[in-house]
């Protein structure tokens, strides 16, 4: 077995056992961007100084060599130069040149100055560098002219040593500044980087901290409107979410259970009945065996609904439709409309694209809705509009109405208001909510609203001729 230390890794490198958190990634980072631009700074300052040293040194060697021609070639007297005058180099050679006066055979007449190198005779017109007797110098070399003839050859060097000692500084102090401004620069960065994150590790921390029963915490914020502050405020509306919808999950299988119960605990009761007394009375057995069916198709009902809420999305098959006959043959098909006087308002040939099977769910779950409120020869009317670009079917009647304060809580699942909570008004309170849930996934809305001075109407808004993309 091996017991070699893990490995944590930042893209292709690799320190053993070293855990490399944000702060330390984004120092990183930051030291490998100031050091590329520090080397770059340091290259062209080094550059730029080198140059203007060179410029410099190669300027003092030809000025020095222009006077010294000058001067041999002054005729002004009538006379020609003469390289064997001492005047020729006197007060003309600065500290670091060398100047050699040649003859026309080779022999070295005069030279003064202090770089001590053996100059070669060659022609060099230009300033160039040159190794002579490994020192590193400037080497120019000209034809002395004097009276428009050719009497010599000036040689000139100028020594780099003084040049070579300044870019040695220059390097030293730039490697001595760049390391200093690196190194509190890092940990500047680190000091800033961590004390930026100390934020985000507050909040890795509190979310860390998080249960599914623990969801009524929330996130401290600093108010400092950065992004921080931001991802704090969104975590929290996540959290607010989040918990919305466990505490709903939670009231969901309670009131299914609850509502389970109920079917079951008949059939169970009508089952023990049938076990002690249905071999000796046929009509317990009837009577029993009709409850059970009847309880059966109730929980069956409750079932299919809850699996229809329980669907993350409706998936709907989209046809164009005529909506006015469709809400007819909705009608059409409860019979416990007869009981009552139905009043139709609706505007032909209402054309759009929907799923028939829902939009009849949705208009049959409406109707049966104000069925059970309204006394038997109550009024229901059934409307059809056109608003705008959508087409608003109107559900009213003059029942009791509904508290003011349920209103927006018909539409929640197993709610229901005071008056339906008996066993004498069928239902579990799913209806609304599935109704809601086809109006929404049709890209429409549905609300409810009380008449005066009773009664009440429900409005479905879907939009006109729209296809709805899911």
């Amino acid at each position: 077995m091996s017991c070699e230390p893990k490995t944590r890794s930042i893209g292709k490198f690799r320190l053993p056992g070293f855990k490399w958190g944000l702060a330390w990634k984004i120092t990183l980072w930051y030291i490998l961007l100031l050091l590329l631009t520090v080397f770059i700074l340091s290259t062209i300052t080094y550059w730029g100084n080198s140059q203007d040293l060179h410029k410099e040194k190669k300027q003092v060697l030809e000025t020095t060599v222009s006077r010294v021609l000058g001067t041999l070639d002054d005729s002004t007297d009538g006379q020609a130069g003469d390289i064997h005058d001492p005047e020729a180099l006197n007060d003309n050679v600065p500290k670091g040149v060398t100047i050699q006066l040649t003859s026309l055979q080779g022999k070295v007449v005069q030279k003064r100055g202090n770089v001590q190198v053996q100059l070669p005779i060659e022609q060099q017109a230009d300033p160039e560098v040159r190794n002579l007797d490994g020192k590193d110098v400037y080497y120019i070399a000209r034809p002395i002219m004097s009276g428009g003839k050719l009497i010599g050859t000036l040689q000139g060097v100028a020594d780099l040593e003084d040049v070579e000692l300044a870019e040695t500084v220059l390097l030293r102090q730039l490697l001595w500044l760049g390391g200093s401004a690196l190194l509190l620069a890092s940990l500047g960065g680190l000091f800033l980087s961590r004390k930026v994150l100390t934020p985000l590790a507050e909040l890795n921390r509190e979310i860390s901290l998080l249960t599914a029963n623990d969801l009524n915490r929330r996130l401290p914020l600093r108010g400092s409107g950065d992004e921080l502050d931001l991802l704090g405020q969104n975590f929290n509306h996540m959290l607010q979410r989040l918990e919305t919808s466990f505490q709903q999950q939670k009231q969901f299988v309670a009131n299914a259970s609850h509502e389970l119960r109920t079917p079951l605990m008949v059939i169970r009761g009508h089952a023990d009945i049938l076990q002690r007394w249905g071999a000796e009375d046929p009509l317990i057995v009837r009577d029993s065996a009709t409850a059970v069916i009847e309880e059966t198709k109730m929980m069956t009902k409750l079932v299919e609904n809850l699996l229809t809420l329980a669907r993350e999305e409706l998936y709907l098959n989209l046809v164009p439709l005529n909506l006015s006959e469709l809400i007819i043959e909705s009608a059409r098909d409860l019979p416990f409309l007869r009981s009552y006087t139905v009043k139709y308002d609706l505007l032909p040939d209402i054309e759009l694209k929907g799923d028939v099977l829902y939009l009849k769910q949705l208009i049959r779950i409406i109707l049966e809705n104000a069925g059970k409120y309204v006394p038997s020869g109550g009024l229901i009317g059934i409307y059809l509009q056109k608003i705008e670009n959508n087409v608003r079917i109107v559900i009213e009647d003059n029942g009791p109405g509904f508290p003011p304060d349920a209103l927006e809580l018909i539409f929640d699942r197993f709610y229901r208001v005071d008056e339906a909570r008996s066993r004498e008004i069928p239902g579990h309170g799913l209806g609304l909510s599935i109704a809601r849930r086809i109006v929404q996934a049709h890209g429409g809305r549905i609300w409810a609203e009380n008449l005066e001075p009773r009664g009440a109407r429900f409005c479905v808004d879907l939009p006109y001729n729209t296809v709805v993309t899911l």
